[in-house]
């Protein structure tokens, strides 16, 4: 802010000395400014080289390094695909909080088969013709504003009338999945 300040008391950018004694007392303040990102830039560099090197004693296979309350939590860290195996009974704001309190049952719960979405480009396409439809708008070309409008249409027309949109993921892989993430190493 104090380099605003002085463009405003008609200071220039680029200086080979400084011709207004009263600029001084700003350009200082300014200075400290540049000092205190430069340390905070040096502590960020610093944390990023701790962290690094030691990722291994600080990895957290959990899921819930802080405790927490909510249902995040209550899967591992990155998650699967599926997020929950087993779909957690909610009752309360603070459901992972409250299985946590009552304490999280050992008993293995009986996995099925979970259907997913497959993976599709439809999202990018149509936000491909969407920016060539923008593009086209902001230019007044017509003709490339309805190419763009009609091949989104298309796009999201041959998804919906797609047949192979979900895959499964068998029970006995959830399974396997599920028993190496909480480490009960018994057979599937």
């Amino acid at each position: 802010m104090p380099l605003y300040v002085l463009g405003l008391m008609g200071m220039t950018r680029r200086l080979q000395h400084i011709s207004d004694p009263s600029w001084q007392p700003l350009l200082l303040v300014a200075e400290l400014g540049a000092v205190l990102i430069f340390f905070g830039i040096l502590c960020q560099i610093a944390q990023l080289y701790v962290s690094i090197r030691t990722r291994d004693s600080r990895r957290d296979l959990t899921g819930d390094p802080w405790n927490g309350r909510t249902l995040e939590w209550a899967t591992s860290s990155p998650p699967p695909a599926y997020n929950f195996a087993v779909m957690p009974k909610v009752e309360t704001i603070d459901a992972f909080w409250e299985m946590k309190r009552r304490g999280l049952t050992a008993v293995e719960p009986t996995y099925e088969t979970i259907e997913m979405p497959r993976n599709s480009p439809t999202g990018f396409v149509t936000a491909f013709f969407a920016v060539v439809t923008g593009f086209a708008l902001i230019w007044h070309i017509w003709w490339m504003v309805l190419l763009g409008l009609l091949a989104a249409a298309v796009t999201m027309l041959v998804f919906g009338w797609s047949e192979n949109r979900e895959r499964e993921i068998p029970a006995n892989e959830i399974a396997r999945m599920e028993r190496a993430r909480l480490g009960l190493g018994r057979p599937a």
